[in-house]
């Protein structure tokens, strides 16, 4: 892995390796970081995963990258922080580019999306009520496992794209099938991003297992001691072992993160916006 760091513009395409651009690496409730909304670019081909409240400022005003040149899509789960911005990159896309987003999303995932989170702000326009479809371009997925958990397969591009249910939000020791509707991304079998999540140290075992060439995961973690029912802690994440610590950079943390010593402790490092992490 190299990490180059950002110029002027955000790079939208490159030369075939795969590549990661966090445009925030914060939790939901940090201004100065922007939230952890992440952009894949693979050749011609680009994916903005997850799209939160300030994902389109960031994009404009410190990346300088138009939000209306964002195409493609996966959203994780429903929190304002990961699809707060949404409703505003739709809009251009059906006034300013005249296009709707292409959207990676499972079945489950789609109606919930529509019925609860978008509609109540974009379903109504001057051409009469609208539906999901003049939004989205839904980006054709299948179901490839549904036990121990779904995984759903992708291809955009020459990108390979794994979704994975994750354990987000429960009451503390609830069950997968009682939390919330949330996934986590496999990149080219190679990169693990874990999305929002609580801590699973089996569903991560099962991932290295079954997906050998995974290189690093950039996972969830929480470090402000409120994580019971919603995100990994970092000191459970201290609890793994060595080899999977070693490959591991920390996102989605607050201003606590600077009370800790990622690297002493282990892991590769914490995730950092603005710079391009390629593969």
């Amino acid at each position: 892995m190299k990490i180059k760091p950002f110029e002027k513009k955000i790079e939208l395409t490159n030369n075939g390796e795969l590549s990661l651009f966090f445009i925030g690496t914060g939790s939901a409730f940090i201004k100065n970081n922007f939230q952890t909304n992440l952009l894949v670019v693979k050749g011609e081909t680009h994916l903005l995963i997850d799209c939160g409240t300030l994902c389109p400022y960031a994009l404009e005003n410190r990346y300088a990258t138009k939000p209306s040149e964002i195409r493609n899509m996966i959203l994780t789960h429903p929190h304002a922080d990961h699809i707060g911005g949404v409703e505003e990159m739709v809009l251009v896309g059906k006034y300013v580019t005249k296009k709707p987003i292409n959207l990676i999303i499972p079945k489950p995932f789609k109606k919930k999306l529509w019925n609860e989170s978008l509609r109540g702000g974009i379903q109504f326009s001057e051409n009469g009520k609208m539906k999901f479809e003049d939004y989205f371009s839904e980006i054709e997925n299948e179901r490839i496992q549904k036990k121990p958990f779904e995984i759903y397969h992708a291809v955009l591009g020459d990108l390979d794209i794994k979704l994975f249910r994750t354990r987000h939000v429960t009451s503390v020791g609830g069950s997968l099938r009682n939390s919330q509707l949330s996934y986590g991304v496999l990149l080219d079998e190679k990169i693990l991003f874990t999305g929002d999540t609580q801590f699973n140290e089996a569903q991560l075992r099962y991932l290295l297992s079954e997906y050998k060439n995974i290189e690093y995961i950039f996972h969830d973690c929480d470090v402000s001691g409120y994580s019971a029912g919603v995100h990994a802690s970092y000191d459970q994440l201290c609890s793994l072992s060595p080899d999977i610590r070693s490959k591991m950079y920390l996102c989605h943390y607050n201003e606590a993160v600077n009370s800790i010593d990622a690297i002493i402790d282990g892991f590769a490092g914490l995730a950092k916006s603005g710079v391009y992490y390629n593969f």
